[in-house]
Parts: structure tokens; C-alpha cells; sequence
């Protein structure tokens, strides 16, 4: 492991310990109100590839209605592209708690513990369910994607899910996986962070054009092509 993979490693456990003692008592409060307006189940659970072989348990506060896989919803046949489900929030299987949680990315908040026990990262490209790699796969290199640690956010997130093609989402990916391996990945990360405040706050993504030139220009050397 490299002296800024190391590096990295460090500044995730830390800031997700931070994180998780600065905001306990809004967990909290999230899962009092999806108890009570929304009944349970008050998290979602699913298993999540964060490398090509291994799968982990990724822990979300609920934001969808008890039965959204069911097939009166077609969620994958109205909304997966190509290995990325992206389902916008008007629709019908949000809920009013889940939609806040959603565009706050508070949904995402109990990954801090997938942090601490299971090696992912703050910034990295996100795990997917095993049924999507069956569809990335029609991508040539898809499998680089996995090269980098599974992230809470990334470059694509950014960019925003629907503003993105799969061909452009996956190049992104492959991208950053480049930078970890051969880049300045600490910088990057710190950009991408910075933009992923700045998304959430006052919802302003960046372009694919310029996510590629945060990327390259991180980039020290790399057989990426």
C-alpha cells in the first residue's frame, strides 16, 4: 500500500468517527420519524459488491414505501440503464421522509459504519448490487471500476445520476480508478468532497466535461486509454 493510499485509509476512519459521534443524535431523530410516520422497517439492507469477488451489507435509512420491489412498481423496467438504476425522486416510491433524506444525502450516513469495519472509502465509485454487474458488463473494462475502494460518494455523484449516460458514467469510474492507482488521489478526493457539499447545498453539478478535467488533472501517469 502506497504512502497515499495509507494516507487515505487514515483520513476516512477518522472523519467517519468524527462524524458518527458530531451527528448521533440526528441518526437518531431520522429513525424516531421514518418509525412514525413510515412504520417499520426503519433501514434498508442490501449486499453490495465493493470488489469484483466481494460483497458487504450496505446499511440506508429507508426512503421508499415497504413493497417499491414489488413488480407493480417495474423499478428496474421503467428506470436500470445499463447496470444503473437511477430512479428519479417524483417517483411514486419515495416517501415524503425519503425524499428529504435523499436530497440531503442523509440516506447515506450509515455507511460511515461500512467505513470503520468494511474498508470503504468516503470518495470512490459506489457498490453495486450483483444484478448490476451482469449488466456492466457489456463495457469494456467495466471490472477497472472495482481497482479503487467502494465510496460513499463520487465522481459520478456529482456529476448527478441523471445527468450521465452509463458509457459516461463507467468511463468516470474507470477514471478515478486510474487516478487511485497512478494519481494524486488525496487532491481529488478533496475536490470531489468539496463538490459533493457543494451539490447538496445548492444542488449546482459539474459537468462530465468538467469531471474529466478534475480527474486528468490529478493524474500523474496512467495506461488509461
Amino acid at each position: 500500500m502506497s504512502l497515499s493510499h495509507t494516507l487515505k485509509r487514515i483520513l476516512d476512519v477518522t472523519v467517519a468517527f468524527l462524524l458518527l459521534i458530531l451527528i448521533s443524535p440526528l441518526l437518531v431523530l431520522v429513525g424516531l420519524l421514518i418509525l412514525v410516520f413510515e412504520g417499520w422497517p426503519i433501514f434498508y439492507i442490501s449486499k453490495r459488491f465493493v470488489s469484483r469477488n466481494r460483497s458487504i451489507s450496505i446499511y440506508k435509512f429507508r426512503t421508499m414505501v415497504k413493497d417499491a420491489k414489488s413488480p407493480k412498481y417495474r423499478l428496474n423496467e421503467r428506470f436500470m440503464r445499463d447496470g444503473y438504476l437511477d430512479i428519479p425522486l417524483d417517483c411514486e416510491v419515495y416517501t415524503p421522509i425519503g425524499r428529504l433524506l435523499e436530497k440531503t444525502q442523509l440516506v447515506e450516513i450509515l455507511q460511515l459504519f461500512n467505513i470503520i469495519f468494511h474498508g470503504v472509502s468516503l470518495i470512490g465509485n459506489r457498490p453495486l448490487p450483483k444484478e448490476n454487474l451482469e449488466l456492466l458488463k457489456k463495457f469494456e473494462g467495466w471490472e477497472e471500476r472495482f481497482d479503487s475502494p467502494a465510496g460513499i460518494t463520487g465522481i459520478t455523484q456529482v456529476v448527478g445520476k441523471m445527468q450521465q449516460q452509463p458509457e459516461e458514467r463507467i468511463e468516470l469510474e474507470r477514471l478515478y480508478s486510474s487516478l487511485y492507482r497512478n494519481g494524486n488521489v488525496l487532491k481529488c478526493d478533496f475536490l470531489i468532497a468539496w463538490h459533493t457539499v457543494r451539490m447538496v447545498l445548492f444542488r449546482k453539478p459539474l459537468s462530465i466535461k468538467a469531471a474529466r478535467q478534475l480527474m486528468r488533472h490529478s493524474i500523474k501517469q496512467t495506461d488509461f486509454s
